[in-house]
């Protein structure tokens, strides 16, 4: 602490010079037996860490009970000491297992000790006894000065919230692997949360339909993995801005997605193709992120894919960035969709497994959409090189002269390409002579390639008589996914 504290130039103390809340906020990083600690090496941090408004208490460190009695100890004896100072974030994680009924008791008079000091953030994280329902005080739900509350139940179940109401100020809410006890949760949410901005459920289980009307709503993420339970999912948000939906559903049940989002600005959709109502086209989309699989084992389902392909791509035409996969442009090309008129479509994100030739013709086919692009980029998903399947029905390449017959619009203002060179790379690398041949507004090439290709066949890329002075940077290959793009 003394190197920390103490310049050895100057002998200077450093930290007694830093504003409160500065140090306050480098407090924040440590836990509360970190804080003893640190208040043992002068008066003025006693004081200090006696007044830091973000306190963890975690007990999943201690298996052994007795250890966790000491530690709680301790805890109260600092609580004590802090005299009712305000406690803006409390972080509490806790075996609740391995617990007997006055431990538990303990644990939770410091969530009400953060109460009645005016907590703004709640932190919670409980790994439960079997089917354990787990509830929340009804100081929480009534908790005046509370914004944000963080729920983690590691699969627990999380009992029914009180119909009298609660919530009435929270603005971020995140429920996180755990099962909710009452069906009608979007409705509650709906009716109690009327300044909630921000929700979040990761893993919920136990409702069959999510149905959220908010007119406060700002950002919204559902992802629930596969769940063969959850049937519909309905948004009405005006002032939502971001979605993000990871929903691998059970096709079997008539799965649905209906959505009213006039002002959306960042959609993200992961999974599988549902039967979608989106009532009027987004506007305002300026990113788009799509990767859905369909089925085409269930007739039922085929018939109903058209419909909802068309519904999608009319409900985000109006994006400005956009991220496909090779599955979701096969399955768009094949069904007679492309092109589609992507008339402020700027920047294009594409990951696929191999640009083959039963691939091409389909990437040929959107490009003729996009008039306006200036950003394109050509990668392999993120799947390990040794799991790939390269295809095996190559049996010419689609040259320079093809790419030149399909009198692309957006060439000669693309202003960055980016390409990677996959198993056998001749569509590929013909792809990227033809930008450098034709995109004379071309600024940076960047070429992603693997060990099959050498040195002297990547600088043949640049030896067709470049059209600009695009800069061209070769890089060996990564793997790419969704988060990347997204962000």
């Amino acid at each position: 602490m003394g190197t920390i504290m103490i310049s050895p130039m100057s002998d200077v103390d450093r930290i007694s010079n830093l504003p409160d809340h500065i140090v306050h906020h480098i407090a924040s990083f440590l836990n509360v037996l970190e804080l003893a600690k640190l208040s043992l090496t002068s008066k003025m941090l006693r004081e200090l860490c006696m007044s830091v408004p973000f306190l963890t208490f975690d007990g999943m460190r201690w298996r052994n009970r007795y250890k966790r009695l000491r530690f709680i100890n301790s805890v109260d004896r600092f609580l004590a000491l802090r005299k009712g100072k305000q406690t803006r974030c409390l972080s509490i994680c806790w075996p609740f297992s391995a617990v007997k009924t006055d431990e538990k008791f303990r644990v939770f008079t410091w969530l009400y000790n953060a109460i009645a000091c005016e907590v703004q953030l709640l932190d919670l994280e409980f790994i439960l006894k079997g089917n354990e329902v787990f509830s929340l005080p009804l100081l929480v739900f009534h908790c005046e000065s509370l914004k944000e509350l963080k729920v983690n139940l590691n699969g627990g179940i999380l009992d029914k919230f009180p119909p009298s109401g609660g919530f009435c100020n929270l603005k971020s809410l995140s429920l996180n692997d755990l099962k909710l006890s009452n069906e009608d949760f979007g409705e509650w949410i709906s009716s109690f949360c009327k300044h909630l901005e921000k929700l979040t459920l990761r893993q919920i289980h136990g409702v069959a339909n999510i149905n959220i009307s908010s007119s406060t709503l700002g950002s919204l993420v559902i992802e629930t993995c596969c769940s063969n339970y959850l049937r519909s999912i309905s948004i009405s948000a005006e002032m939502l801005s971001d979605f993000i939906l990871d929903w691998k559903a059970c096709i079997w049940n008539g799965s649905s997605l209906k959505i009213f989002a006039p002002n959306l600005v960042n959609l993200r959709w992961d999974g599988h193709l549902v039967n979608l109502h989106c009532l009027e086209k987004l506007k305002h989309l300026k990113r788009s992120a799509i990767n859905l699989s369909i089925n085409p084992s269930c007739p039922w389902y085929e018939r109903s894919t058209n419909q909802n392909l068309s519904m999608l791509l009319n409900s985000i035409c109006m994006s400005g960035a956009l991220f496909l996969t090779n599955e979701g442009i096969k399955n768009l090309f094949k069904k007679g969709f492309l092109p589609y008129p992507f008339h402020n479509l700027s920047c294009l994100s594409l990951h696929a497994n191999d640009l083959n030739d039963d691939w091409v013709p389909a990437l040929a086919c959107l490009l003729k959409g996009t008039p306006k692009l200036k950003s394109l980029h050509i990668k392999r998903y993120n799947i390990p090189a040794k799991r790939v399947k390269y295809s095996q029905s190559t049996m010419h390449v689609f040259t320079i002269r093809y790419w030149e017959s399909e009198k692309l619009a957006f060439v000669h203002q693309l202003e960055e390409a980016t390409i990677q060179l996959f198993h056998r790379g001749d569509n590929d690398l013909e792809l990227a002579k033809f930008f450098l041949k034709h995109a004379k507004s071309l600024k940076k090439m960047t070429i992603f390639y693997s060990t099959f290709f050498s040195p002297p066949i990547l600088r043949l890329v640049g030896d067709d008589g470049k059209a600009s002075t695009a800069e061209i940077v070769y890089f060996p290959s990564p793997l790419c996914n969704m988060e990347n793009y997204y962000q």
